[in-house]
């Protein structure tokens, strides 16, 4: 579990609101949840017309993705695969069958089945590539639901300030009700910027790094089963998918 995420609202929060109260401000005066309803009720309402519903789930199921740590591109994977290419070659193609796949993940354990039928590299290729770009299509169409929200949410929070001055100058003859009508103006602004840019903006930033390491994490896998379906030596395989593996760690520092 990735504890930095948490920590990092947290922070956040901490920073906008002592710094309020550092200044002097009443710190109650920041919980308005007619501001509240305005930015996030509003903003929810418009990424459910923009995306059709089974997007909208998905998206929502990713949030979980930001607590969670990235699958390691490593010499362990590498491991890995070299002992299946040895299978291969000293039981046939069929001993791939008795793999568990189970703490390395489905792509991989479709490839072995591929592996295991006997069918030739090019339609193995061909099968996982697709899988791979259809994953990464419907997986980033899933997270930006999280940037259109960082989009919205400040468009809301202006709502919300007119909103506010609407009710100041239909109570301008009531004092007072101007105060209330100035506060959620202003606070209305407030969570707008801050929920984008502390929350939802963010939020698609990690889900995008994380399908971005996961496809790394597959991509490298698909090179193994390539190599093994070719019948490569371990020696060949091994090289390749280092250069493979530093590859990607330059990737994932960029």
């Amino acid at each position: 579990m990735d504890f930095l995420t948490p920590v990092g609202v947290v922070v956040a929060a901490l920073a906008v609101v002592g710094g309020f109260w550092l200044e002097g401000g009443h710190i109650a005066v920041l919980f308005q949840w007619q501001s509240a309803c305005i930015v996030l009720g509003g903003t929810l309402g418009a990424i459910m017309i923009q995306n059709p519903w089974m997007r909208f789930a998905e998206g929502f199921k990713l949030l979980g993705w930001v607590f969670s740590s990235p699958k390691p591109v490593d010499r362990k994977n590498l491991a890995n695969l070299l002992e299946w290419g040895n299978m291969a070659r000293q039981g046939g193609m069929l001993a791939l069958e008795s793999v568990n796949t189970k703490q390395i993940g489905d792509f991989a354990g479709r490839g072995l089945q591929l592996l295991a039928n006997g069918l030739p590299a090019p339609v193995i290729d061909d099968a996982l590539r697709r899988e791979l770009d259809a994953y990464e299509r419907n997986q980033i169409a899933a997270a930006k639901i999280w940037q259109q929200a960082g989009g919205y949410a400040p468009t809301f929070g202006i709502v919300g300030a007119v909103l506010g001055l609407i009710q100041i100058t239909s109570n301008i003859s009531n004092p007072s009700e101007l105060g209330k009508g100035i506060s959620i103006a202003f606070v209305s602004t407030l969570y707008g910027v801050g929920v984008a840019n502390v929350i939802f903006l963010p939020v698609y930033g990690k889900i995008k790094s994380l399908v971005d390491n996961e496809l790394r994490y597959r991509k490298l896998y698909l090179d193994g089963i390539l190599s093994i379906s070719r019948k490569e030596s371990s020696s060949t395989i091994e090289a390749r998918l280092l250069g493979d593996i530093r590859q990607r760690a330059n990737e994932k520092l960029v």
